[in-house]
């Protein structure tokens, strides 16, 4: 218990890692109630303060209303901020929103480039989605060859296609 106030301590005084972690602290219920409201508070504090993976957080708080309403624009902004602060969870949100135009416009060409920059850092799952642009021409030319060398770069990075049954 000592540790949880010495983060929480940490983030009144302003610490953006602090208040990053409290709000994890509040969003998982992790040595306190879950209070998802306290969790958006703390995460867009350390947003605002650029820490990106709280930005990517509360963007995907906004995005899915778990705290009581939906703000498809607050949230893809702060979604936006954290990709461009190189996290790689926004960089995928941030893709997918634009390619099914999901509070932004659609935009295949900013989805494209958002995968792309996803598939530089290893991400497998981007690698996925890059080797879709080129097996279904989505703002390139079909290329078989490209798409193959993605699709299979993906699964040896583990990434595995989600099955519904």
């Amino acid at each position: 218990m000592e540790s949880v106030m010495a983060i929480f301590k940490g983030a009144e005084q302003g610490k953006r890692e602090n208040q990053y972690l409290t709000g994890e602290k509040y969003f998982y219920g992790l040595g306190v109630e879950t209070d998802v409201n306290a969790a958006e508070n703390w995460y867009k504090r350390a947003a605002k303060g650029g820490h990106a993976a709280a930005a990517y957080m509360y963007g995907y708080i906004m995005l899915t209303g778990l705290s009581g309403k939906v703000d498809l624009k607050r949230g893809n902004r702060y979604i936006k901020k954290a990709a461009d602060l190189g996290d790689r969870n926004a960089v995928l949100m941030l893709a997918r929103n634009y390619y099914y135009g999901y509070g932004v416009k659609k935009n295949d060409r900013k989805a494209y480039r958002l995968w792309q920059k996803g598939a530089k850092t290893g991400c497998a799952e981007a690698e996925y989605y890059l080797g879709l642009c080129y097996e279904k021409g989505i703002h390139v030319k079909p290329d078989g060859k490209r798409a193959e060398k993605h699709l299979l770069s993906a699964f040896e990075h583990g990434f595995t296609v989600p099955v519904n049954n």
